[in-house]
């Protein structure tokens, strides 16, 4: 090999590697996804894209984290090596598939009662000296025809899913400030951005907590402290299945066809599993996201028909 292509494979080879990129021998020879452009054969074995997102010994506190995509989140960051502070409502709602052990502390809190976000922060300062992360995956909203839905309804879906998140962000900001650093993630959902017109009072609390959102990134950057949100479309949890009873009912026809409909507007044609909502974030709350602030992914299968 001529000594300039050497030196050029090996400043990728170094660049990939400081990103996060891993060896492996699986790989030899020329290969389209080797970053020394198919020179690994003098260099090394071969790469796969295996980033790792530097969560090893990191703490997070993850509301909402005993079903679902706060589930699914508390699996993925505890595999990636972080220390958890998990809050459910209950301690009993947590399942034998939460993780566990020594650096997994179970809590109580429900965000509709003023001053469990507050004391579920605490404990988890007490518990880990820090919070690195904070995830809020919780609430659900009713759906239904619109002149059917009363004030409680209303009132159910503002004091859960925004005054819930307020309450979590309200909590955990001084913390981070404190620090200099730490990553918020909200999941949200893109009836935010793309009203469902039988979905309105979860589509009117994701906006507000969107705006929340995006004020409290620019007041936080200054600090170190970064502030995102992911917005799933149709997610395969226990949370959309009651969601699709609900329709339903409401308009008199089976779920299946219910579910079909709302999948219509799906161009992937296919419902988002958890974990893959996990994944997304995972990386907005690890350092590997890096300037990313005040915005929203929207993972939704090109559901949202807007520019990104």
């Amino acid at each position: 090999m001529p000594s300039w292509r050497k030196r050029r494979a090996i400043a990728r080879l170094a660049f990939w590697t400081r990103i996060g990129w891993t060896g492996c021998s699986a790989m030899s020879g020329r290969s389209k996804r080797c970053p020394t452009w198919g020179f690994c054969s003098t260099i090394c074995a071969g790469w796969t894209p295996d980033m790792d997102l530097k969560l090893a010994g990191q703490t997070a506190l993850i509301f909402g984290a005993s079903k679902g995509i706060g589930l699914a989140t508390a699996r993925l960051l505890a595999a990636e090596g972080a220390k958890l502070a998990l809050a459910a409502r209950s301690i009993d709602s947590f399942g034998a598939d939460a993780p566990g052990g020594p650096d997994t502390l179970l809590l109580a809190a429900d965000l509709t009662a003023p001053g469990d976000a507050d004391a579920a922060v605490k404990a988890a300062v007490e518990c880990f000296g820090r919070i690195d992360m904070l995830v809020v995956s919780a609430g659900a909203a009713q759906g239904g025809l619109f002149w059917e839905l009363g004030d409680d309804v209303w009132e159910t879906a503002l004091g859960l899913k925004f005054f819930g998140l307020v309450r979590a962000l309200r909590a955990a900001a001084p913390v981070m400030r404190d620090q200099g650093a730490g990553r918020m993630v909200a999941v949200v959902g893109n009836a935010g951005k793309q009203p469902n017109k039988r979905m309105l009072p979860g589509a009117a609390a994701n906006a507000a907590c969107l705006a929340v959102i995006r004020g409290l990134a620019e007041e936080l950057a200054p600090a170190g402290v970064r502030v995102n949100a992911v917005n799933p479309g149709p997610t395969r949890t226990g949370r959309w299945d009651t969601l699709i009873d609900r329709l339903a009912t409401a308009s008199g026809k089976a779920a299946g066809d219910v579910e079909a409909e709302q999948m219509a507007g799906v161009p992937l044609g296919r419902i988002s599993e958890p974990d893959e909502i996990a994944r997304i974030i995972a990386f907005l709350a690890s350092e590997v996201s890096g300037t990313i602030t005040g915005t929203s992914v929207t993972a939704d299968g090109g559901m949202t028909a807007a520019i990104a």
